[in-house]
């Protein structure tokens, strides 16, 4: 058997996963938006074990074609990020970025342009922002009011990108370098005011990071919400694993085209 696979409990390995993960809430509710902190665990855990590190998100991003390399990513900006992920990472030693909007913070994540069946979740204050970074976190951008960036006019989008970063570089004192679309959405025109503000943008595309960035601006992650649990993440990396991912991502894309 060639030295790229070898057996694991999760089935036969391939070659090395390259890899942005996406996480929101860390916490116990089960919601959509929600893994649980043994689950957060659990799953650096797996990743290590399969022969992978966790790195940050700007190294990922700088030097793709490294092999066997992930990093932890968490959108929005909430509150239990600081009581419970924090604590979790700390003491596992693994960096993570958290994508803020910014416009939320302080109060709860029900803005305006949010679905109104969308779990209500206290958000992060600036104070506890700091005490990421000051742990390791790097912060990135997110937007303000987190919009469906496609509907806005061209005025619109520029205050959503420029009031993000300008408030992320004041209040943490660094300008940030990565945007996720809220939604994942993006097309030509967003595109096109994402690049000349910020080096690279991801989606809620559902893949692999390519051994090259071709499109710095619709970058691919991988939702850990299908995969939060311990008994599916064992195998990480397996072609077991593998598969799961590949009919999840076939499910999600025809879901969004509709």
């Amino acid at each position: 058997m060639p030295e790229s696979l070898e057996r694991a409990g999760g089935g036969v390995r391939g070659p090395f996963v390259r890899a942005i993960l996406t996480f929101h809430s860390v916490d116990e509710s089960g919601s959509v938006l929600s893994i649980a902190a043994f689950e957060l665990r659990s799953l650096v855990e797996s990743i290590r074990a399969s022969g992978h590190r966790i790195v940050p998100l700007r190294a990922i991003l700088r030097e793709p074609g490294v092999p066997n390399r992930v990093a932890l990513t968490f959108d929005d900006g909430m509150a239990s990020l600081h009581e419970n992920a924090l604590p979790v990472l700390r003491d596992l030693g693994a960096p993570a970025t958290v994508f803020l909007t910014t416009g939320w913070l302080g109060r709860d994540n029900h803005g305006a342009t949010i679905p109104k069946d969308t779990p209500r979740m206290a958000m992060l204050d600036w104070t506890q922002v700091r005490a990421l970074r000051d742990a390791g976190w790097s912060v990135e951008a997110h937007t303000v009011t987190h919009p469906d960036l496609r509907a806005l006019s061209d005025e619109e989008i520029g205050r959503e990108l420029d009031d993000c970063a300008t408030a992320i570089e004041r209040e943490v004192g660094e300008r940030p370098e990565v945007l996720a679309y809220p939604y994942g959405h993006c097309d030509a025109r967003v595109e096109s005011r994402a690049r000349s503000r910020y080096r690279f943008a991801v989606t809620a595309t559902m893949g692999m990071l390519p051994r090259q960035i071709v499109e710095p601006m619709r970058v691919p992650r991988l939702e850990t919400y299908y995969f939060r649990s311990p008994r599916m993440h064992a195998g990480f990396d397996s072609t077991r694993f593998r598969g799961y991912l590949a009919v999840r991502s076939l499910l999600r894309r025809l879901r969004r085209a509709r």
